[in-house]
């Protein structure tokens, strides 16, 4: 009885096979197409992300009467525009992600862009902070610029005058004496235009730049 039941065993395994639900030709196809798209999605996240910023929000945003060109691959965050208050501008900040998620990449490339307002003037007398006068242009154009020269020492950057800034501006650019991170290439520029009223700041790469000078080319005049 055991041995007749023994060999009917390899018939019953070969008629389950054969009744098994089998996973459709086209089923396997549509898996092989769909698993590359979504990885390679995934990997070109950030990318894609932009363009669909962009179907979104068109090529530029409106700030506080400054029309900021927002280039391709580029978004901008408006996010800060929920706080911004008349006395208390927060800017707006543009970011050129990375093209992939590859952890090897380097960061975000940013340009910042604020209105240029006369404000209250810090100053501190035996620890405590008050304020005077409010500032002028011109004064708070100094601090703005005295700010980076402080933020990009001499013993660490090489500082110039870019000779092509965009008209009106006056520009100053940071390069690295030494590669950072390992990478090489980088560059930093803090630009005003006391005539438009407007500040603006760049840190990315060096082959950007010509890109950050159209972005303030293209500043609408609050005047």
């Amino acid at each position: 009885m055991q041995t007749a039941m023994q060999a009917q065993s390899p018939a019953l395994s070969e008629l389950d096979r054969t009744m098994a639900p089998k996973f459709p030709r086209a089923g396997r196809i549509f898996l092989l197409i769909c698993i590359p798209v979504v990885l390679a999605a995934i990997y070109y996240a950030p990318v894609l992300m932009s363009f669909g910023w962009h179907l979104m929000h068109g090529q530029a945003v409106e700030y506080r009467g400054l029309r900021v060109t927002v280039p391709w691959g580029w978004t901008a965050d408006l996010s800060l525009m929920k706080e911004d208050f008349p006395a208390n501008p927060q800017g707006i900040t543009l970011e050129k992600p990375p093209k992939t998620l590859n952890i090897e990449a380097r960061g975000p490339e940013l340009i910042y862009v604020n209105l240029l307002l006369p404000g209250p003037i810090p100053e501190t007398h035996n620890g405590a902070s008050t304020t005077t006068a409010a500032a002028t242009l011109d004064q708070q154009a100094a601090q703005w610029e005295q700010l980076f020269r402080d933020s990009h020492p001499a013993a660490n950057f090489h500082l110039s005058v870019p000779v092509n800034s965009p008209g009106s501006a006056k520009c100053i650019e940071a390069t690295p004496l030494n590669a950072v991170d390992g990478l090489t290439g980088g560059a930093a520029l803090a630009c005003v235009s006391e005539k438009d009223g407007w500040l603006a700041s760049y840190a990315g790469l060096q082959r950007n730049v010509p890109l950050f000078f159209h972005v303030l080319s293209e500043l609408k005049s609050r005047g």
